[in-house]
């Protein structure tokens, strides 16, 4: 395939939600010749409704990076209401408005492109901060700046919008996930409302479409990480636990896989290489069709359960693998090019076994006495 041709499908395959619910709002607000006075007071309390609903749902998931976008969009829907009941239509052309739209895009790319994944974190604090520092510096503009000050600034707006456009597209394409595609839809919905700011109906409405895009994405999201791996596409741990209890069969093995040296490695290449290198060593697994279901246990451990198979056909299905993984060079970028080692352990259901807890500890302790001794090998029990 292409190169970033996959990332770019993937990218498809996940805006359909998003652009289904983009594209439902753009038709019915072009369908609608004119909004009568009042009308559009349901999308602005919807708005409301759907930030409280997004914010709750993102502090009860640990979620960082919608939270983020929440506060902003809020604040920004927030000042323009405020600046439009005292000022009407003055207020477009006011400098605090000036202001919103220069930094609109700014911050939104800023938040997508954060890699935070903790809300109990300084930097988050640190970001927060920033926000209420930007917001105050808005609110105090017109005593620095003046209308004509933002004369040629219609000219530039374009050029900032789709420069940013660009940056998310790129950043959504890069994972082909969700929660980034629905903050690049999310973003379009927010150029929408501003290319019809001077109509209350359109604010309310592609707002509350933005809103809405985030915490149906951010919910897919969720849904799926409980079901797969985020990283790597395969099952979770928490898929492990329950397919253990209702789909494996009396007769399977457990195979345990480690990536040698993986924290030496998190030192020298960082935390993205290395993830970038277990996406490539999963998908080497997956060339090999052992037949095995592949869970994702721990950073660094993957299990792979073989059902119907005993340890000795298991053994060999792994001893394959870690050969395989050992032969393969793995490209980083074009200067870094690493060859890297697996090691593997694998033990079948007992009679005597309780649950399968007990295969699976049973597994890890022969791997970790193998440990001791050296890597890149596959031990049995």
């Amino acid at each position: 395939m292409i190169p970033g041709l996959k990332q770019i499908l993937l990218s498809v395959k996940t805006s359909y939600l998003p652009a289904l619910i983009l594209g439902i709002a753009a038709l019915y607000f072009c369908g609608k010749v004119r909004f009568q006075a009042g009308e559009y007071l349901p999308f602005h309390m919807l708005f409301y409704i759907l930030i409280v609903i997004n914010a709750v749902f993102v502090l009860a998931v640990g979620e960082v990076k919608p939270l983020f976008h929440l506060v902003w969009i809020t604040a920004v829907y927030l000042a323009i209401n405020n600046l439009s009941l005292c000022y009407g239509t003055e207020a477009l052309q006011m400098p605090e408005f000036q202001c919103f739209q220069i930094l609109l895009p700014l911050n939104w790319l800023y938040f997508a492109m954060s890699e935070k994944d903790r809300l109990n974190d300084m930097s988050n604090f640190y970001s927060l901060c920033f926000i209420l520092l930007e917001l105050a510096l808005i609110e105090n503009s017109a005593r620095f700046f003046n209308a004509e000050s933002f004369s040629g600034i219609e000219n530039i707006l374009p050029y900032e919008w789709a420069a940013v456009l660009v940056g998310l597209l790129l950043l959504a394409s890069r994972d082909g996930s969700i929660k980034n595609t629905g903050v690049l839809f999310a973003y379009i919905c927010l150029g929408i409302a501003l290319l019809n700011k001077s109509s209350p109906a359109a604010l309310c409405l592609f707002f509350g479409t933005a809103a809405l895009i985030l915490f149906i994405t951010s919910l897919h999201s969720y849904i799926y990480t409980y079901i797969r791996d985020n990283l790597t596409g395969v099952y979770s741990r928490r898929m492990f636990a329950i397919h253990a209890r209702k789909s494996f069969p009396l007769k399977f093995s457990i195979g345990v896989i480690c990536l040698d040296d993986y924290t030496k490695l998190l030192r020298v290449f960082g935390l993205k290489k290395v993830n970038s290198l277990l996406k490539m060593i999963i998908n080497k697994i997956h060339e090999l069709d052992t037949g095995g279901t592949i869970y994702r246990y721990n950073d660094d451990e993957f299990i792979i359960v073989f059902k119907n198979e005993d340890k000795k056909q298991s053994y060999e299905y792994l001893e394959n693998i870690r050969r395989t993984i050992a032969g393969a060079e793995f490209v980083l970028n074009r200067k870094q090019i690493l060859k890297v080692t697996i090691s593997a352990g694998v033990s079948e259901k007992k009679r005597s076994d309780t649950d399968v807890n007990a295969v699976l500890e049973r597994t890890r302790e022969v791997l970790q006495k193998a440990y001791k001794f050296a890597q890149n090998i596959t031990s049995k029990a």
